[in-house]
């Protein structure tokens, strides 16, 4: 039969003083503090004791300071969801969208820490600020949290290599993992040398397996990031990713995507705003539900590429804003560009730092996770090196199948060669043609009658 003993300071199998560290008016060790579990001579835990329940408190207090000591998170204290800018800094209501969800879904992990949040988003977007503030919030509250720099933490793991280390390294990496919350900022900004990658992933992997409340923040794509950690964080069971769209709040402009995107114009296009057009009839009809509901799953799932053909004012326009617009709601990243300010990249210019946000812009338009490129017609009068630079973006998305959405009032025959290749000769793309009367067409008829 199993049963409890209090140990003694006679016992070998504890050193311990009469006074004891317990609860003096504990029943289970009478104030020794640790207990002796009555195992049978062939079980592994023979011999062996544990804290007593009654020092418990004691313990968790001591491993909250000590975690609160190894944290940066002194440095951070006035990063609060209080003086958080929830709205963004942003004139585009669905960049400001993606604010306001990290913003809620976070203070609502702060409340009841669960399961992982991985925070994404360009420099200075208000990650750190929200992780730092999940993090003293915790600490109010009286939860230990560990608030690290991910090159912060190697640099703590490899201290303990020093000869007059004050903690050995398997205590120092134990303390990290078993965390009751870990909160590991600027993920992917680490040297990665071998040692840094293994020991990142054993640390994500422990966390991981034993589902230990975790946040992780990265201006990284996560396909970027080493393999088996980007399997972690892919895991949509446990892990809520959180993508913030905003640009750099300390420098209060847009970043370089957002300011080409010209998604805010078309802010009111929408799934639930478009014109189902009752008045279509046959074939025409078909081909508009065909074309609405295509994009509907699209804009929930985006694969490939889809496109819109029709004449102008026909609801090509309207349907890939509404994609756009649901996807950034949904706090995911999406430009929306018309072919012609696309082209107002391409053109050079003396001034340095406009140069630097035009290729920046240019290289997020290359790899954005869903580009909107509206109203491609004006390529087929383009001189040569912009038609160029063009396919190098058209050429490499469409290579690298990342989803993009295509809208043009050209037929199939006036197209330039390698867009028809791609569009119409490719079972990557979905082709919808619009055959109807303009809206505004419609709308100006009926004011007349």
């Amino acid at each position: 039969m199993t049963a409890t003993s209090p140990m003694t300071p006679n016992n070998p199998h504890q050193r311990i003083t009469a006074s004891g560290v317990g609860d003096p008016n504990c029943p289970h060790c009478h104030g020794l503090g640790y207990i002796r579990i009555e195992r049978e001579v062939t079980d592994p835990a023979f011999g062996k004791v544990q804290v007593c329940t009654c020092r418990m408190p004691h313990l968790q207090m001591l491993q909250a300071r000590q975690l609160r000591a190894d944290s940066n998170i002194e440095s951070l204290s006035g990063k609060t969801f209080e003086n958080f800018l929830a709205e963004g800094v942003s004139l585009d209501s669905s960049i400001r969208a993606t604010v306001r969800n990290a913003y809620d879904k976070c203070k609502a992990f702060a409340e009841k820490p669960e399961n992982w949040l991985l925070l994404t988003g360009t420099y200075g977007c208000g990650k750190t600020h929200l992780a730092a503030a999940i993090a003293n919030h915790s600490l109010a509250n009286g939860l230990p949290a560990l608030f690290l720099n991910t090159p912060d933490l190697l640099d703590f793991l490899r201290e303990t290599f020093a000869p007059k280390a004050e903690t050995t390294y398997n205590d120092r990496f134990e303390e990290v993992r078993t965390a009751p919350l870990l909160i590991l900022d600027d993920l992917g900004t680490e040297s990665p040398t071998p040692w840094a990658v293994e020991k990142l992933y054993q640390l994500l992997n422990y966390r991981y397996n034993a589902h230990l409340p975790t946040v992780v923040t990265t201006n990284r794509r996560i396909e970027d990031l080493e393999g088996r950690v980007a399997s972690r964080l892919s895991d949509a069971e446990i892990v809520t990713t959180l993508n913030i769209l905003a640009p750099d709040f300390r420098a209060g402009k847009l970043s370089a995507s957002a300011d080409i995107s010209t998604l805010a114009l078309h802010r009111r296009q929408t799934f639930d705003t478009i014109d189902h057009r009752p008045e279509l009839t046959g074939e025409a009809r078909q081909l508009f539900l065909n074309a609405l509901h295509a994009a509907q799953e699209y804009a929930n799932d985006p694969h490939g590429w889809l496109v819109f053909v029709g004449p102008y004012a026909s609801g090509k326009t309207h349907l890939a804003a509404a994609i756009a617009n649901q996807y950034t709601q949904a706090g995911k990243p999406a430009i929306f560009v018309t072919y012609s300010d696309l082209m107002d990249l391409f053109r050079t210019t003396t001034n340095r730092e406009q140069e630097e946000r035009n290729a920046k812009a240019l290289q997020h338009i290359r790899s954005v996770e869903l580009l909107v490129l509206d109203d491609i017609s004006p390529q087929l009068s383009t001189a040569g090196y912009y038609r160029e630079r063009f396919f190098q973006i058209f050429n490499h998305r469409f290579d690298a199948q990342l989803p993009t959405v295509l809208t043009t009032s050209a037929d199939e025959k006036e197209l330039d060669g390698r867009i028809k290749s791609r569009i119409f000769l490719s079972d990557y793309c979905q082709v919808h043609v619009l055959k109807v009367e303009p809206y505004r067409g419609k709308k100006k008829m009926a004011r007349k009658k």
